[in-house]
């Protein structure tokens, strides 16, 4: 397998870069020799995120530009010069979503179309990634074994995000709404880029729960790392809500690597790739703290239901894609969720 679609000391555009995912990202990226442009919506936050990594991997490397608005029409034309490769991980926050779910879902949507939109515009872009989710291609239900493929969307999602009742609780909403915005967004970044035929390669990934070590330098609450640092102490987390029942759990440096993978493949174009390491539970998480760390007292287990099985069809692909990028198998569940709570003990 050729990693070669774009050469090492090229530059790779990643939004979002700050982000848990992103951060992960941006680090393979410039560990494997390539320059990358981060883009977030404020430069002032990412201030110190930009020092650490100039100081590390050289300023010529890294540069951050601030984009406020991801919404406006054309707004990420200015960003693209001399650009070779693009992830896009940035999201609009689904927090926003709570008050305007369709309002919610188009600018989701609209964000993926312009950013595709501009990458085809520059001329240069060989490569584009988009990050997904797996929930964009299945749902879980409790008694109900699943056999998914990668040519499963969730669509029923996008009609429940719209007619969610007055008496969902904001848990509740938040989970239904970045669902539906994430199958909605990948679905209108396929019929674009089927549609116009940019003169770029074009795959997704979708990730399950991610977890494992913060590959940012800088401390901050990063998603579902910090859901599992919760359930380890004992807090009350929104992250249960996304566990009854449980999918499949995946390291954050093998999201990483998944993504560059898809990006730098010769073999990689008009794929969505699984990035799933392994199934579980939140009890089978407790028991492998309760192990690790004997002389730690772990939360009693939850009173879930008994979790049903899942397969994903076509996880193969990505097994292959992890290998050839990095030489390795995925990490294992207990190397993922003891390196997640470090910094927790």
């Amino acid at each position: 397998m050729s990693f070669d679609r774009i050469t090492p000391g090229s530059l790779v555009l990643v939004t979002g870069a700050t982000g848990y995912i992103g951060s992960a990202i941006t680090d393979l990226l410039l560990k494997k020799g390539y320059r990358v442009r981060g883009v977030g919506r404020s430069a002032t936050k990412a201030a110190k995120f930009t020092e650490s990594l100039q100081a590390t991997f050289g300023a010529r490397n890294f540069e951050f530009v601030e984009v406020p608005d991801f919404k406006v029409a054309g707004v990420f034309d200015g960003v693209f010069d001399g650009v070779v490769g693009v992830v896009h991980v940035a999201t609009e926050t689904a927090a926003d979503a709570l008050v305007d779910a369709e309002k919610a879902l188009q600018d989701a949507s609209n964000t993926v179309v312009e950013l595709m939109k501009s990458a085809a515009r520059a001329g240069t872009v060989k490569s584009l990634v988009l990050t997904s989710s797996s929930v964009s291609a299945f749902k879980l239900e409790y008694g109900k074994d699943a056999k998914i493929s990668l040519d499963d969307y969730t669509t029923f999602f996008v009609d429940a995000a719209k007619n969610l009742p007055e008496s969902a609780n904001a848990g509740e909403k938040y989970v239904v709404i970045y669902c539906a915005t994430k199958v909605h967004t990948e679905l209108e970044a396929w019929k674009y880029w089927r549609a116009e035929k940019p003169g770029y390669a074009f795959n997704t990934v979708l990730p399950s729960t991610a977890a494992g070590p913060v590959l940012s330098p800088i401390p901050g609450y990063y998603s579902t790392h910090q859901w599992i640092n919760e359930i380890f102490l004992g807090q009350d987390s929104i992250g249960l809500a996304f566990m009854q029942p449980s999918e499949w759990l995946v390291d954050v440096r093998d999201v990483a690597a998944i993504h560059v993978g898809a990006l730098l493949s010769t073999s990689t174009n008009g794929e969505r790739f699984w990035a799933s390491g392994h199934p579980f539970t939140a009890n089978k998480l407790l028991a492998i703290w309760r192990e690790a760390f004997p002389d730690r007292t772990i939360r009693p287990d939850f009173a879930f239901p008994e979790n049903p099985k899942l397969e994903l069809i076509g996880r193969e692909k990505s097994t292959e894609l992890l290998k050839g990028l990095e030489g390795r198998d995925w990490y294992s569940l207990k190397e993922t969720v003891v390196a997640n709570v470090a910094e927790a003990l």
